[in-house]
């Protein structure tokens, strides 16, 4: 009966209900199977090719969309116009709001220094057309330029998303094998103002952040995952640099701002929310207020 509860709370989700045909969608990949790859179109028309043996390529296929409450903040966040940072790529989920809502007037430095997913993401942004110029990188952001291992979490090896850098205090030969990847600081990269930055680096949050220097401060809103609760390194150094940093609550009607250091019941996710860190509070919250999951609407 848990698993049956389970199920027909996952089809409660705003994502099926303000979107009718991807629950058709569920059920008929339910009849037939899942497929290795698949190919998917977003709800605001850009198509996305997704390995469903990785968590995030698995949630794209199923659900249509990726981390909704995220996708949400990233979606209302971005304007027309906006220079724009995704830090850790992936396949190109979040870039494709960014590089949507941006537009041809703004632009995306895109990172993701795993070279399998890079060429899925670099395949993936090869057929968008309409969108903010994309520029992708393929290394990682650090807190300084070198060379580094990346691993992959033991119990997930299919899942390249999980993949991180060790901290500085191990040797190369003490650690699992992995790939020996760039690293480079942000702000080499950056001398302007940037509108939002999506960061999602796996434990290294705190790092990239470290290596923006003094351009910290020009970016407006920045969207990242942090796995530790409040206040964690990452929060820290956010608030010194003047942001305030705010956490989310899903919701029927849209997603709910709430303080950073209360967290809901976890097990009602099936991805924790980020945090949003923004130097413009009233212009987040004036954009955020708004009811309705306006990422679903077509775009």
């Amino acid at each position: 009966m848990g698993l049956v509860h389970a199920a027909i709370r996952a089809l409660g989700k705003p994502q099926y209900i303000f979107r009718t045909s991807q629950l058709l969608k569920r059920a008929a990949r339910f009849v037939r199977g899942t497929k290795p790859f698949e190919t998917v179109t977003l709800p605001w028309k850009l198509r996305i090719g997704v390995d469903t043996a990785d968590t995030v390529g698995n949630a794209i296929a199923v659900q249509g969309v990726y981390d909704l409450v995220t996708t949400e903040v990233l979606w209302r966040l971005t304007s027309r116009g906006d220079k724009t940072i995704d830090g850790g790529a992936n396949v190109g989920y979040m870039t494709s709001i960014l590089a949507h809502r941006a537009g041809s007037c703004g632009s995306v430095l895109a990172f993701e220094p795993h070279p399998q997913v890079f060429q899925r993401l670099k395949s993936n942004v090869g057929t968008w057309t309409n969108v903010a110029p994309i520029t992708l990188h393929n290394f990682a952001l650090s807190d300084r330029s070198g060379q580094a291992i990346l691993l992959d979490v033991p119990t997930h090896q299919q899942n390249k998303c999980w993949s991180h850098l060790p901290g500085w205090d191990h040797r190369p030969e003490q650690l699992r094998p992995g790939i020996s990847v760039e690293l480079h600081r942000l702000d080499e990269f950056i001398d302007y103002e940037v509108g939002v930055m999506k960061l999602d680096v796996e434990f290294h949050e705190a790092q990239v952040l470290e290596g923006a220097g003094h351009h910290l401060r020009n970016i407006r809103d920045i969207i990242f995952e942090e796995v530790g609760p409040y206040p964690q390194e990452s929060h820290k150094l956010l608030e010194r640099a003047g942001y305030r940093i705010v956490w989310f609550e899903e919701h029927l009607k849209g997603p709910r701002i709430i303080e950073p250091f209360s967290r809901p019941e976890l097990r009602h996710y099936d991805t924790v929310p980020s945090y949003l860190a923004t130097q413009d509070y009233k212009r987040a919250e004036s954009l955020l207020l708004r009811p309705g999951w306006q990422s679903l609407r077509n775009g």
